[in-house]
């Protein structure tokens, strides 16, 4: 029988693409992570890494046990959450990822909620963007991952996990001073989130779609940052209420918002949603993160 351990090693190298970033993950070093790949190449008897310049990818047999490899672990994740349901106590380690702005509105009150209702449950959070976190929800390096999907541009459907919608986040336009029209705003400095990013390509597509190229001077993905430029004076934005109706820090919004035109323009917003792998949903203290999750946003 082959090694479920190095079989976990070859489909994060899958995943994540170095020996290096796969050592990093589970704390050993790149040469140990190579020779426990050289031992299961041994026990398959078939070549499965190939160096291509300075890396190391996977055979088309490498890619292929890979992906077999995926369906031992979700297996091995719905045994775990059989075993943990018959269980009296909900326990464990529970894995969240979500972008800023829902961090800093919901993660405090989810976490005292998890704490007060599951106290055996270890709750861990890292801050990253969408794509990130659906990366480490597929890798299986988080268990629950808050994404966001903006209007007219739907994401591909990942079958392997499950999306639960939590609330539809309005999107608002901001001048940092009064404009006749939305042609004006091409004569206005933009602040976006990073080059490249969903947010960022969304924010593009919606301003060319009204008739304009928005002149970007400022990138950061702190929506914060966003609004403190555009009250200063210095850039117009794309701000979600969530950045105002945080019912931790409101902050006031900015005065000139735009009418966005319907006829240029879908309506301006982004979906919410907590993404969980199948299988690993079942697991107890996921679902008791995911139902928490609900309810806080639900108000």
């Amino acid at each position: 029988m082959l090694n479920v351990q190095r079989l976990i090693l070859l489909r994060e190298l899958d995943s994540r693409g170095s020996l290096a970033a796969v050592a990093r993950a589970h704390e050993i070093s790149p040469a140990a992570v190579s020779q426990q790949l050289a031992l299961l190449e041994r026990e398959v008897g078939i070549p499965l890494t190939e160096r291509v310049g300075r890396r190391t990818l996977l055979t088309p047999m490498g890619k292929k046990l890979a992906r077999r490899a995926d369906q031992v672990v979700g297996i091995l994740e719905s045994a775990e959450a059989d075993v943990d349901a018959a269980l009296s106590d909900v326990h464990g380690t529970v894995r969240l990822a979500s972008f800023g702005s829902f961090a800093v509105s919901y993660f405090a009150e989810i976490l005292h909620r998890m704490k007060a209702s599951y106290p055996q449950v270890t709750v861990e959070f890292a801050l990253q963007e969408p794509t990130a976190a659906i990366s480490s929800l597929v890798g299986r390096r988080i268990d629950v991952a808050i994404t966001d999907e903006f209007s007219g541009r739907p994401q591909p459907v990942e079958t392997e996990l499950n999306s639960v919608h939590l609330f539809r986040d309005r999107i608002v336009a901001y001048s940092p001073w009064p404009v006749d029209s939305l042609q004006d705003l091409a004569d206005v400095p933009w602040v976006l989130e990073p080059a490249g990013s969903t947010a960022a390509e969304w924010a593009l597509s919606t301003c060319r779609r009204a008739g304009f190229e928005p002149r970007v001077s400022y990138e950061s993905s702190d929506l914060r940052f966003h609004h403190d430029l555009v009250r200063a004076g210095m850039a117009a934005a794309f701000l979600p209420d969530m950045v105002f109706d945080n019912g931790l820090t409101p902050i006031e919004r900015p005065a000139h918002a735009i009418e966005w035109s319907a006829d240029n323009s879908p309506e301006l917003y982004r979906d919410v949603h907590a993404l969980t792998r199948r299988g690993a949903q079942l697991k107890p203290a996921t679902k008791a993160l995911v139902e928490h999750t609900m309810r806080v946003t639900a108000g």
